[in-house]
């Protein structure tokens, strides 16, 4: 048998490094047109402070292919980029391994792989805030952040078969997909995609927001079902006031944060 032990670390490393730049591949497919020829010899960077060139350069720089200024936002965005790098590694890793010793649940791992893009467009979207000094939607961003980081921490835990699939968990990861898709058809999703008015990428972005958020309204509840079926001592559906009870509180949070959602 071959050793595979490296296995997990080496798919772990290989999606940090390879989403990025598929993301800018997208970007340059869609917005080619609005792309600018830059003239390397004649290019100046008069905006970088040349804080890490220290003495081999000041003043108006020559071109670069990256550079930064020594400032608190460039700070946050490194720390937020190693925490967005290190917990994509960890999570694929994780995954990798349980699906090694198949104890790996895959109703989850394709509940995690369509998460990607999400959590992805948050890392982008906070970037862009703090390269920008631009916070006007950042209130609402970290909303969708947050719900979904406990969505995906809960799908991870489920991810392992021996977890136990319990309704106050699955209830949880669909509470969190109904909020979303009632934020989205009554927001971007509704004017760009059903209405046709956002441009192809725009489409395609909420769609790709859609997609995972309707996925994960069904699939756990799917997975819910199956384990009762599994159990002798599960009372049926229409007798069982516990589930009854839970899925009136999940509906009473989603109904409170929707309204959240809307203020801010």
């Amino acid at each position: 048998m071959f050793d595979i032990t490296w296995l997990p670390t080496a798919c772990g490393s290989l999606a940090p490094a390879l989403i990025p730049p598929a993301h800018i591949v997208i970007l340059w497919y869609f917005w080619e047109n609005y792309a600018r020829y830059v003239d390397r010899h004649f290019c100046t960077c008069s905006c970088w402070d040349t804080v890490f060139k220290g003495p081999y350069e000041s003043g108006v720089a020559a071109y670069k292919h990256m550079y930064f200024n020594a400032t608190p936002n460039s700070f946050k965005m490194w720390i937020l980029t190693v925490f967005a790098v290190i917990a994509l590694y960890e999570c694929i890793k994780r995954l990798i391994a349980l699906i090694l010793q198949q104890r790996v649940r895959y109703s989850m791992l394709l509940l995690f792989l369509l998460s990607i893009f999400s959590h992805y467009y948050a890392w982008w979207a906070y970037i862009n805030y703090y390269n920008d000094d631009y916070y006007n939607q950042w209130n609402h961003q970290l909303f969708f952040t947050l719900t979904e980081l406990l969505s995906t921490v809960l799908v991870m835990h489920l991810a392992n078969t021996t977890n136990v699939v319990t309704p106050k968990k699955v209830f949880c990861i669909v509470g969190i997909a109904l909020l979303h898709i009632l934020a989205s058809s009554f927001d971007q999703f509704f004017l760009n995609v059903v209405r046709g008015e956002g441009y192809a990428h725009q489409i395609v972005r909420d769609i790709g927001f859609m997609v995972p958020d309707l996925l994960q309204l069904f699939v756990p509840v799917w997975l819910l079902r199956q384990t009762r079926r599994e159990s002798y001592t599960t009372r049926p559906f229409y007798r069982d006031r516990k589930l009854h009870r839970d899925i009136v509180a999940m509906l009473c949070l989603v109904s409170m944060l929707f309204v959240v959602c809307t203020v801010l």
